[in-house]
């Protein structure tokens, strides 16, 4: 089968998950993820491995943009109203998820290398999922505003998190060079990684406020300078070995915060975006294995359950003292279960830099992967239910 055919494939299998999905009154991104999973290699290899691989820029475009739009939700007066909680909600989660992941792993015998590794995994929380979830339900109230800044600030800190564990464990286990050379190279890839990306994001945020002031104010040109300015932020970013999340989250907060014309490209862009939506969770369903969950063994069920923990238990304590409503502080933390391309992509890189962990690595990420990523929304739904923040559901059973 080639590229376009399966292309076609994706987007009509998609739209009939998506059918399906509501009719069994679960998110239609788990409807994407099984579906892809069905076509996939994993399942009946309609789409092969290969095909997979070549449609992954996709992936990586659909991705731009569901961060460029978490990225817009980072309105200086909203935060300044929410920031200081959910820095407090983020610092409890993701430590408490990495000291339980890395604590309990390195208790039933695992090298304090790969625990550690496996501890900055356990703090990310999928903000395509996320995203999709919440734009599904057309979700609105406290649980929502909490959770898009939380996703966005969890995964900053997970990427910062990442370079400094890494970098510790390469001065620690491999001393081959100088540790003032090895120093060096660790701060001038976390730092660049880090102001660079977000630097980018802003210099080309306001290029396209000023050209957006002559742009004609009409839907396609919109449409077009939006998704345009998206796709150089991810490609510089990644000619120039910047993070392309810290640089399309900057360039959506640039977009919110200083540009008189953020509301309408975004809302141009949103009419773009539903097919590529699509065709990214299908895409990453079909990078499922199946098989990968009998790699779990006793290490990934302590990944899997102490993050879970971690998650519910730190968003939880994260909030208190907040002015809060009860459904909120209970549901919060299941929200943040979800993960994906951000755990897949840490993952691929320690097969880089440390090949000797990158099989136990993989097969415990992998299975987890799997298993957040099709329970993740349904707890999400779950929880915008319990809150009445799920408004397309209240606007359906009202009719």
């Amino acid at each position: 089968m080639n590229e376009i055919l399966s292309l076609g494939l994706i987007l009509i299998a998609a739209l009939m998950a998506g059918h399906l999905a509501q009719r069994i009154h679960v998110p239609e991104v788990s409807g994407y993820l099984l579906v892809g999973v069905l076509i996939g290699p994993a399942g009946f290899d309609l789409i092969s491995h290969n095909e997979v691989r070549t449609l992954s820029v996709l992936s990586e475009i659909a991705l731009g943009l569901i961060l460029f739009g978490i990225g817009a939700t980072f309105e200086a007066k909203s935060f300044r109203e929410l920031g200081p909680g959910v820095v407090r909600v983020t610092a409890w989660e993701t430590m408490l998820a990495f000291t339980l992941v890395a604590g309990g792993l390195m208790l039933v015998g695992q090298a304090p290398p790969l625990a550690l590794l496996l501890g900055v995994v356990a703090m990310e929380t999928a903000p395509a999922t996320t995203l999709m979830v919440l734009h599904e339900y057309r979700a609105r109230g406290p649980l929502t505003d909490r959770l898009l800044a939380l996703v966005a600030l969890n995964n900053m800190v997970v990427l910062v998190a990442y370079g400094l564990v890494a970098s510790a464990l390469l001065f620690v286990y491999q001393s081959g060079e100088p540790w003032p050379t090895l120093f060096y190279r660790a701060a001038h890839s976390l730092v660049w990684s880090t102001l660079g990306s977000i630097a980018l994001g802003i210099v080309l945020g306001v290029i396209i406020d000023l050209w957006a002031k002559r742009a004609r104010r009409e839907w396609a040109e919109g449409m077009i300078l939006s998704m345009g300015i998206v796709l150089v932020a991810v490609g510089a970013a990644r000619a120039l070995g910047l993070s392309p999340l810290f640089a399309t989250l900057a360039l959506g907060a640039t977009m919110a915060n200083s540009s008189h014309h953020g509301d309408y490209l975004l809302r141009a862009l949103g009419r773009a975006d539903p097919p590529l939506y699509a065709a990214f969770f299908v895409l990453a369903g079909a990078e499922l294995r199946l098989d990968s969950l009998g790699a779990l063994g006793l290490a990934g069920m302590i990944f899997v359950i102490l993050r879970v923990v971690g998650k519910v238990v730190g968003a939880r304590r994260g909030l208190r003292g907040q002015d809060v409503s009860e459904p909120v502080r209970a549901h919060l933390g299941f929200c943040l279960i979800s993960s994906s391309s951000l755990a897949i992509g840490l993952t691929l890189q320690v097969r880089v830099t440390f090949p000797d962990l990158a099989d136990m690595m993989t097969g415990v990420v992998l299975a987890a992967v799997l298993i957040f990523e099709i329970v993740g929304p349904i707890l999400t739904r779950r929880a915008l239910i319990h809150t009445g923040e799920a408004r397309a559901l209240l606007r359906s059973d009202a009719a």
